[in-house]
C-alpha cells in the first residue's frame, strides 16, 4: 500500500505540474477516489455508466459498478471475513452475450436485459450516464445491499 499511495502521489504532482490529464485504468475505485475527477466505467469493452466522482460514489446506477464498489474494503464498520466479489465470470468478447453484456452476472437482470440498452442519462445531474434497464427508485432501493453484498436475487 506505500508503494501505491507514493505511486498515486507521483501521478497527482505530475498532473499539476504539467497541467496534464490522465487516464487511469484500474478496477480498484479506492485508488480511483484519491486521483479522478470523471470516472467512466466501463464492462466487456462498452462504456456502463459515467459520471462525476462524487456523484458516481453516491448515486451509483449501474450493478456492475455497485460490484466494483462492494469489492472496496470499508473503514467505517466492522471487518468482513471475505470481501465481496461479483458471481459469475466475465464474458467473451468473441462471443459476448445478447443484450446487456452483465446480464449473465447480474442478480438484478430481468427480461429487458436481453436487449441493448442505451448509455443514457436517467438522474438529476446531467453529466451522469448509465447503460442499465432498472428504473431509478429500484436502484435506490438495492443498491446499498448489493453493494454490503446483502441482495443476490434477481428482480
Amino acid at each position: 500500500m506505500t508503494i501505491q499511495a507514493q505511486i498515486i502521489e507521483l501521478i497527482s504532482r505530475l498532473k499539476d505540474d504539467f497541467n496534464s490529464a490522465v487516464i487511469l485504468i484500474t478496477h480498484d475505485l479506492g485508488v480511483v477516489a484519491d486521483i479522478a475527477d470523471e470516472i467512466i466505467v466501463m464492462y466487456a469493452g462498452r462504456v456502463v455508466e459515467q459520471a462525476a466522482k462524487r456523484e458516481l460514489f453516491y448515486n451509483p446506477q449501474m450493478p456492475y459498478t455497485w460490484g466494483l464498489l462492494g469489492s472496496i474494503p470499508r473503514l467505517d464498520g466492522p471487518r468482513p471475513e471475505r470481501l465481496h466479489s461479483i458471481k459469475g465470470a466475465p464474458p467473451s468478447l468473441i462471443n459476448a452475450p445478447a443484450g446487456c453484456k452483465f446480464r449473465p452476472r447480474c442478480p438484478h437482470a430481468f427480461e429487458k436485459c436481453s436487449q441493448e440498452p442505451r448509455l443514457e442519462n436517467h438522474v438529476e445531474a446531467a453529466d451522469h450516464r448509465d447503460r442499465c434497464w432498472l428504473d431509478t427508485d429500484y436502484k435506490r432501493a438495492y443498491r446499498d445491499a448489493t453493494i454490503s453484498g446483502g441482495h443476490t436475487e434477481a428482480a
